[in-house]
């Protein structure tokens, strides 16, 4: 692939994942009602689907998160779309996912003094915020960064 070519689809891919971020946030955070739905303890196949599709679209966006997420792209592209300032943004959405989780631990002590939250609930509640969070950030700051330019 030659330069040229490569920063063109970089190009694109920078803008698509600035659009992408937030949305997936906001898809991620939606697919919490089903879970939040399901009955205290439930042993239904249905509901372990829920869990397991949660966990895996979980794992997901961890790994586009600490990866610039374009596997499938070549060399030359995914080291273009990884560049300093996209490192420092995804730095800034992990640190905001971090603290977003420490808050949301923090809540669901204080909630548990009052009302008894499961182990499991609370590890959903928290992941599920720290992730959303931390795309939220990214995204936004790769949008800023890319209107700038």
């Amino acid at each position: 692939m030659n330069k040229r070519r490569a920063s063109e689809t970089a190009d694109a891919l920078s803008w698509r994942r600035a659009r992408a971020l937030p949305a997936l946030a906001v898809i991620f955070l939606a697919q919490q009602a089903s879970y939040l739905n399901m009955p205290a303890q439930s042993d239904r196949t249905v509901d372990h689907l829920k869990i397991g599709a949660w966990l895996l679209l979980t794992m997901a966006l961890l790994a586009g998160l600490a990866t610039n997420g374009a596997w499938f792209r070549p060399r030359a592209v995914r080291e273009l779309i990884n560049d300093e300032s996209t490192r420092a943004h995804r730095q800034a959405g992990l640190a905001y996912g971090f603290w977003a989780a420490m808050a949301a631990a923090i809540a669901l002590y204080v909630i548990n003094m009052f009302e008894l939250v499961s182990g499991r609930d609370a590890i959903h509640v928290i992941v599920s915020i720290a992730i959303a969070a931390a795309l939220i950030r990214f995204g936004m700051l790769e949008r800023r960064a890319l209107r700038d330019e």
